[in-house]
């Protein structure tokens, strides 16, 4: 008999924060959940981390926030992309995530 496996905390997490958002994707990619609007990646996950890809200042301004770092996929640094500090509340993350999905729609209008 199979023992039932679970989810690790970061696509969890993501999974959590986006609810049902009905413009969101959510697919397996590379090893990661990956969060999309109009088929574009704005947000992954893997592990314990979710990650946005936001704008120049925007960056900026996660990477000021203590605990965010710049999201590694595998041995690749991805760096228009920012983990969301695992302590940062969940209003505050899901903002991010609304932010990472707005800039990157603003990307492909």
């Amino acid at each position: 008999m199979a023992t039932p496996t679970t989810e690790p905390s970061g696509p969890a997490d993501l999974r959590a924060l986006l609810g049902d958002e009905p413009a969101v994707e959510l697919r397996p990619m590379f090893g990661t959940l990956a969060a999309l609007v109009d088929g574009h990646v704005f947000a992954v996950a893997s592990d314990d981390v979710v990650g946005v890809k936001l704008g120049p200042d925007a960056l900026t301004e996660l990477a000021a926030a203590p605990g965010s770092g710049v999201v590694r996929m595998g041995d690749r640094q991805m760096k228009a992309y920012r983990s969301l500090p695992a302590g940062m509340p969940s209003a505050e993350r899901r903002a991010w995530l609304l932010r990472a999905r707005e800039h990157v729609a603003s990307l492909h209008a």
